[in-house]
């Protein structure tokens, strides 16, 4: 049986250790040089099973500071789709009565956008 690269261990206590909220979203990870430690491994190991992380969205690394936990990705949310174009139309909506107001007191709107069929819905 051939057991996994360490470097893919780390990554996997790492993403469970994430998953299980022991490092919840905006936690710091441990530093590399802990990691380092705590695994027997080299920096170039270690490097590798943060990087697997970054690639999958589960952390962010800041140069100098270090790697963060972040927060689940809104495309998780399967409402987000919805909610997200309700504002859009909201937004459009207000677009168009500044337009409106713009245009009561004689003045051009700045950047006026091509109207949509929302748009001229909304007026």
């Amino acid at each position: 049986m051939v057991s996994k690269p360490r470097y893919a261990q780390i990554a996997d206590d790492l993403r469970t250790k994430i998953a299980s909220g022991e490092y919840a979203p905006g936690t710091q990870l441990p530093t590399k040089a802990q990691l380092m430690e705590q695994w027997s491994a080299a920096l170039n190991t270690v490097a590798r099973a943060i990087t697997e992380l970054q690639n999958e969205g589960l952390v962010q690394t800041f140069h100098g500071v270090g790697s963060f936990v972040q927060a689940p990705r809104a495309d998780d949310d399967p409402h987000e789709d919805d909610e997200l174009e309700q504002l859009r139309a909201r937004v459009e909506h207000l677009e168009a009565l500044m337009m409106e107001v713009f245009s009561a007191v004689g003045l051009d709107y700045p950047d006026a956008p091509v109207a949509t069929s929302r748009t001229r819905e909304a007026m």
